[in-house]
């Protein structure tokens, strides 16, 4: 991908999110590593990038640039059996934004 195409959409809230899914973005704020894959926050907006790790080289101080395709997901609830087992999830079913052939940029 090229670092100047112009169909790159460059996103920082949760409105321009929702009026970019299903395209090329462009995001970035400040990186969260998590299990799940790191996640990278601004201002309103998270971005998840699953089962991705940004490469030291690409975080400068905690702020990073991701770029992939945009989605939103469905994020699964958590349940709790009848030994009071919790499940992997969340405490209630929620949407998430994902970024697709998520990669670093500068």
């Amino acid at each position: 991908m090229n670092n100047n195409a112009p169909d790159v959409t460059v996103i920082t809230t949760n409105a321009e999110a929702r009026a970019a899914v299903g395209t090329l973005v462009r995001v970035s704020g400040v990186v969260q590593h998590e299990k799940l894959g790191d996640t990278v926050n601004t201002r309103d907006l998270s971005v998840r990038c699953p089962d991705f790790e940004f490469p030291a080289a690409a975080v400068t101080g905690p702020v990073a640039t991701a770029e992939g395709t945009l989605e939103i997901v469905t994020d699964e609830a958590a349940t709790i059996s009848a030994t009071g087992e919790h499940s992997q999830g969340f405490g209630v079913t929620s949407s998430t934004f994902v970024l697709r052939r998520c990669t670093a940029r500068p």
